[in-house]
């Protein structure tokens, strides 16, 4: 049998490389009039082919070379350590490479040194040892981050035994953490909590979604479930929504995390309180256009009293998200609430902004007659919604966030006419930029 043996000669070579230390044009040519081949992030790795003209470099980036300039770029040489490698998993150490003599092990994601490689096995160096492990759970880049979620709320613990473990406190169901290894004598996860690394039985890799529960009426908070030795640590309001944690049936008392604490509650339960609303969230506004007529509720429930009505196609701005798909927008002068979903798109059908403003008595406001509504003091965000096909006409600049004096919509029966006039009358016009 040939045995395959590596041995190390040198882990460390002189590296010179050279980065751009901003976003930079790689040009065709040796000038700023040349054409742009791509513009190279910040930071991004070149390779000068040794051609200069005055302060131009050509350089090869990916599969393009061009030509950028000297004073965007910078060149340092360092020696680079070749021997850094990652472990896939947690693996055992060995003394030897038959891989018989276990002295240690090493954790997922450790940075260990290849010394050499032998057959099937690996000399590596540790911070605590000199050892070998299977050269298959060795790699060249460091792996991503594993993690565990919790599945029902429970215990963590200093040790997998439990006769040699000391209880640390609880994770909640849902919560993420970043997961290390399985011990598979003891069935429990180690995981990272808290800035240590600790063993919790109740986590897999599966995602959990959150659980919420509501209060029932106004009520105080726990300090644990048990009714003889638990303090009161807070209170909690008719309707609050909170995250659910666990459940503790000999109590009857819910575990719950309100104000990102983990309480118990006796007052909370899965569904809404009767008279429930729920509460309204302040948002960066934002503008859409209905795509129905629509009525505004006083409330974010189905129930709630209308406060007015508005168009198919108005423009409206939405100030308040709430639970269950609702927001809060205004339109003109009403405000309420409305189901985002499927009312409220971002392109308005037919709608037209204009630069500046249009005055009686000028030919283009008599022929943006018949609009639905008119909004005023525009700025819009995404000024490519209105699409200028006449490139030499200046109604709208074609930056972001274009302000326009006014914005009319029009009604479907009288968009498609109107939006011909528009053509036909623009058509007339002799701008010359």
């Amino acid at each position: 049998m040939i045995r395959r043996t590596l041995r190390r000669q040198s882990s460390s070579k002189k590296v010179t490389e050279t980065r751009t230390t901003e976003n930079l044009n790689l040009r065709a040519s040796a000038s700023t009039g040349s054409r742009s081949l791509g513009v190279m992030p910040k930071g991004t790795v070149v390779q000068p082919t040794g051609k200069k003209q005055d302060a131009w470099w050509q350089v090869k980036w990916g599969g393009k070379t061009g030509w950028s300039s000297s004073k965007y770029l910078s060149t340092r040489t360092y020696i680079k350590d070749d021997s850094i490698r990652y472990m896939t998993r947690y693996t055992p150490i060995h003394a030897t490479s038959s891989l018989s003599s276990r002295i240690g092990s090493v954790n997922l994601r450790t940075q260990v040194s290849l010394l050499e490689i032998s057959g099937g096995s690996a000399h590596i160096k540790t911070v605590y040892y000199h050892g070998w492990v299977e050269a298959k759970n060795i790699v060249r880049t460091r792996p991503a981050k594993q993690y565990r979620y919790v599945q029902k709320s429970g215990g963590i613990y200093s040790h997998q035994d439990p006769n040699k473990d000391s209880y640390l406190g609880r994770i909640h169901h849902g919560d993420k953490y970043e997961y290390r290894r399985w011990d598979g004598t003891h069935r429990c996860d180690e995981i990272y909590v808290n800035g240590r690394w600790v063993w919790a039985q109740t986590t897999n890799r599966d995602p959990v979604a959150f659980q919420y529960r509501y209060a029932q009426r106004d009520g105080s908070v726990y300090s644990s479930a048990s009714k003889s030795s638990s303090k009161v640590v807070g209170s909690i309001k008719l309707g609050a929504k909170v995250r659910w944690g666990s459940w503790d049936a000999a109590n009857r008392r819910d575990e719950i995390n309100l104000n990102s604490k983990c309480v118990w509650s006796a007052v909370t339960d899965l569904g809404k309180p009767a008279g429930y609303i729920p509460p309204a969230v302040d948002v960066k506004n934002y503008s859409r256009f209905s795509t129905t007529g629509l009525s505004l509720k006083k409330n974010p429930v189905s129930g709630a009293a209308s406060v007015g009505s508005i168009k198919k196609g108005w423009k409206v701005t939405v100030t308040h998200k709430a639970d269950g798909g609702w927001v809060r927008i205004d339109a003109g002068s009403l405000s309420g609430w409305i189901k985002e979903a499927e009312n409220l798109r971002s392109h308005g059908l037919y709608s037209v902004a204009v630069y500046r403003t249009l005055r009686s008595g000028q030919s283009a406001y008599n022929v943006m007659g018949g609009f639905q509504q008119k909004v005023k003091d525009q700025r819009l965000a995404n000024p490519s919604l209105y699409q200028l096909w006449n490139a030499n006409w200046t109604f709208l600049t074609n930056g972001p966030k274009t302000v326009v004096a006014e914005q009319f919509q029009y009604s479907d029966s009288a968009g498609p006419a109107m939006l011909k006039k528009v053509d036909i009358y623009e058509g007339q016009l002799k701008y010359q930029g």
